[in-house]
């Protein structure tokens, strides 16, 4: 494995058994690499296996050809060092917002002293302060995933897996969400792999975007974001040099999400 590289897949394949015992192929021959502390994020068609391809490096599956290796180790099982925040809320509901963010640290047997320096430290980090106590139906749902951001985080995960995780939120919502998680990791040099729907929050967090095909998906293009950091998400997309680079990749997406739509219409006759 190259020196220096912090995620790659080799000519991996996945498939799964559906429940009429036959099989369906997520992912084939999916071949990239991600640098230490880039941002990278997935985006095509519904479908196209990239929710598959951050499970795979997660460990809580396993590729059914080829090899997926993060820090030159190939991944057999979860690893502390890797963080992942879900779609879906993934808080403990039983719990309020400290000590939802206090499970890691906790589980990793670190001091209770310890333990709660970190637990303020970051909630005062995602704007929590004063909602300690607060139980997740008592939130709003940009405040549980700023739970969900600071559960991961505290952490201090050299790798972070997001699987659209502000798809559920209101525009407004998203959109400073998305400025709070590029501050969030500018201050933690995280690796982040990146699932989206949105080109727009693609190409505004991103270092790099990868545009997968029609499923089973692998790898069509490649797109480098040269846009200057840090970031606002909520006025760079008014730049032109924003609007030339999702013109650029819009068209190669749209060819595989007219795909996917035909592929989708047959399937229903």
């Amino acid at each position: 494995m190259t020196k220096g590289v912090h995620v790659k897949f080799s000519n991996v394949s996945k498939r799964f058994r559906t429940p009429k015992g036959d099989w369906y192929q997520a992912i084939k021959e999916l071949d990239f690499e991600i640098q230490p502390g880039e941002f990278v994020s997935l985006v095509g068609p519904t479908g196209c296996g990239k929710s598959t391809a951050l499970t795979l490096v997660s460990g809580l599956e396993f590729p059914s050809l080829g090899s997926v290796k993060v820090e030159n180790e190939t991944v057999k099982d979860i690893d502390t060092s890797t963080g992942f925040v879900f779609q879906h809320d993934a808080t403990f509901p039983w719990m309020n917002v400290a000590n939802n963010v206090a499970a890691g640290p906790r589980f990793r047997g670190l001091p209770e002293k310890d333990v709660q320096a970190l637990v303020q430290l970051w909630i005062g980090k995602v704007g929590l302060t004063g909602f300690e106590k607060h139980f997740p139906h008592q939130l709003s749902g940009g405040m549980r995933k700023r739970v969900a951001l600071a559960q991961s985080l505290i952490n201090e995960p050299r790798l972070l897996l997001l699987d659209e995780p502000f798809s559920a939120l209101d525009v407004q919502t998203r959109a400073i969400m998305t400025e709070e998680l590029m501050q969030l990791r500018d201050q933690t040099g995280a690796t982040v792999m990146f699932v989206t729907h949105d080109l727009e929050e693609a190409i505004a967090l991103s270092d790099r975007v990868l545009v997968m095909t029609a499923g089973p998906g692998s790898v069509k293009a490649n797109f480098k974001i040269d846009l200057p950091r840090p970031r606002k998400a909520r006025d760079i997309r008014f730049s032109p040099e924003f609007i030339k680079i999702y013109q650029e990749i819009w068209e190669v997406l749209r060819e595989e999400v007219d795909v996917a739509y035909a592929r989708q219409l047959i399937a229903s006759k």
